[in-house]
């Protein structure tokens, strides 16, 4: 499998994303001929070498007019839609740009489809989107991680006046990945930085497999300081096998003399104090009394609180435990916009290299409510759009 690793102990933006790419070997003509794939003549892109505090560096420069109009979300899907691209970049590029959206609306109070998108709307957005899209398809990633990401401190000017470091879209943005302030008082993490990063590592929970390098570049930003360099680092590498493995404890008992309502109550108890899995199995026991055998996935770490839960709240007076190993296929979850809006998925790496999308039960049981339609109907609406997103990642 080969991923991606974002060290952005300098922040992150989206020019230093295509820089970093570049210096790790993505062909130069796939960034510098967007502007003409892209239908936008006015955009002159250009590279050059630069040197950061000693740290030798690609920066991408991109240049455009001064833009008086802002652009709405549909606006900004149809020129993608209409762009001389494969259709898995234009996925993972609308995908980022909702991603963006999303995170301006929490931020203003309003519904995704009102947002004007301001500074982040402007043409070199869209190339840093769409390149880093492109990016991702032609090096053929298929996992990106990241470290904690430096936001930089003091104030920011936004089109609405000054605020705080990170932006308020930064901020929602890296919601669900570390961040650390400083080292130095500017903003280090843009918007459009976050969303990117955000849409390409989607929840970093997982532990970080162990992967051999095979390329590494620098991105440079625009910005100078004193003793400190102002790049993005990005390790290209590949994992070896195609899965990961690891060990849990399995905890299990069987219950024949409790009220069977009660075992709902008790897998969600046992899910809220860590299992990684809980399920029942209908078994016959002795004297013939039918019974209930429950079985807990366990981390090791929360095995005493799953424990507590079993010995106070079910009936049970004894739990077996034994140690078993896990083989895990990559997996890491992803938007895919489908006709009924935007559906949580689950993105799986086979052995062969072959992916996966399964859609996310809860996602679909949103849409079923939000629009009134029977879940049924909604998983058989999907099946064409998720078979295209299936089609378009082992594109």
């Amino acid at each position: 499998m080969k991923i991606a690793y974002f060290d952005c102990f300098a922040g992150i933006s989206g020019d230093m994303i295509l820089g970093a790419f570049l210096d790790a070997g993505l062909d130069e003509p796939m960034i510098l001929e967007l502007p003409q794939r892209l239908d936008l003549p006015q955009v002159q892109i250009s590279r050059k070498r630069v040197v950061k505090s000693g740290i030798s560096a690609t920066q991408l420069v991109v240049e455009c007019p001064h833009e008086h109009h802002h652009r709405h979300l549909p606006h900004i899907e149809t020129i993608i839609d209409q762009a001389d691209l494969p259709i898995p970049v234009k996925t993972l590029s609308k995908a980022i740009f909702r991603r963006l959206a999303e995170a301006e609306a929490r931020v203003h109070g309003v519904p995704v489809e009102k947002i004007h998108f301001h500074e982040v709307g402007a043409a070199d957005a869209i190339i840093d989107i769409v390149g880093a899209a492109v990016a991702w398809h032609a090096m053929g990633l298929e996992l990106a991680m990241t470290g904690p990401v430096s936001v930089g401190g003091g104030m920011v000017q936004c089109s609405h006046g000054k605020y705080p470091v990170p932006a308020p879209a930064t901020a929602y943005l890296l919601e669900a990945i570390p961040i650390r302030r400083g080292p130095v008082e500017a903003e280090l993490t843009t918007p459009t930085g976050a969303a990117i990063l955000r849409t390409l590592v989607g929840e970093p929970t997982m532990e970080a497999p162990v992967y051999r390098t095979e390329s590494i570049g620098y991105g440079a930003g625009s910005r100078d300081f004193d003793g400190f360099p102002n790049v993005l680092r990005l390790q290209i590498g590949r994992t070896e096998p195609a899965y990961t493995v690891d060990v849990v404890h399995v905890l299990e008992c069987d219950i024949d003399d409790m009220n069977p309502e009660i075992f709902p109550y008790i897998i969600n108890e046992l899910l809220k104090a860590g299992a990684l899995d809980v399920y029942l199995t209908s078994v016959l026991m002795k004297k013939g009394r039918p019974g209930m055998h429950v079985t807990v996935l366990a981390p090791p770490a929360k095995e005493a609180a799953l424990l507590e839960v079993l010995f106070a709240q079910t009936s049970t007076i004894g739990v077996r435990k034994y140690w078993a190993e896990r083989r895990k296929l990559p997996r890491r979850e992803i938007d895919v916009p489908t006709r009924l809006g935007t559906v949580r998925c689950k993105q799986v790496t086979l052995p062969d290299g072959r992916r996966r999308v399964v859609p996310e039960f809860e996602s679909c049981r949103e849409i079923a409510e939000k629009q009134g339609l029977p879940l049924l109907e909604v998983y058989e609406r999907l099946r064409a759009d998720l078979d295209a997103a299936n089609e378009s990642a082992d594109a």
